[in-house]
Order: structure tokens, then sequence, then C-alpha cells
């Protein structure tokens, strides 16, 4: 997702298929166990099942076109000796243009286990 692009309930483009739209995004929330990268653009695109347009199902298309193109990358879970906490954390703060809310996540890493 480009990081400078922001989405609105009212865009002026024109409205998809809701059930399209929620499939997809459906599918692509199950992904996100494997592909946790994709989870900060999927959560932001579900806000807006209900009033999805033309420029949030191009955004959706995009993830699985990305998802496409790195199909070999993932989570692989096996068996380690070292068991080393890693936190990683992101934040979006009032970027909602609709609401002002902010969106933010985080994830811990123990052994070859990711968990939040």
């Amino acid at each position: 997702m480009n990081l400078k692009e922001k989405f609105c309930k009212k865009d002026g483009a024109e409205k998809v298929d809701e059930a399209i739209y929620r499939s997809l995004i459906g599918c692509l929330m199950y992904l996100t166990t494997t592909i946790p990268d994709i989870m900060h653009v999927v959560s932001l695109l579900s806000r807006f099942i209900h009033c999805a347009s033309e420029v949030h199902f191009k955004a959706a298309k995009r993830i699985v076109r990305y998802i496409k193109g790195t199909l070999s990358y993932g989570i692989q879970f096996s068996c380690v000796e070292n068991f080393e906490l890693q936190v990683y954390a992101y934040g979006d703060w009032a970027g909602s243009f609709n609401d002002m809310k902010s969106t933010s996540g985080y994830c811990f890493s123990f052994g070859s286990g990711i968990f939040s």
C-alpha cells in the first residue's frame, strides 16, 4: 500500500458489489495468519465492507497481486534451540479521514512462532 494513500467512505468512485468485496476481504484476513505483513492494509480495507468503492476494490486486488508475487515468503514454524523474544509494532495515528481513528498493532515472536 502506498503510504500516502488514504481511504474514505465518500471518495466519489463507483460502488462495487458488497458480497464480492466482503468475500475478498475475508479471504485476505484468513491469509494474515501466515502473511502478517498484509495485516495492516487488510484491516484498513475491512472498514469499508459496507461502502466499498472501486478504489477499495483495486487496493484489495493489489494485495492479491502482491501475494501472488511473494508465494515463497511467509512464516515457517520449526524447532529451534535458542528462544529469543522479539516485538514488532506499528501505528497510524489519526489516519482515517472519516473519524480520525488510529490504527496500531503488534506481534511477538518467540522461537519460531509468532503471536499477538
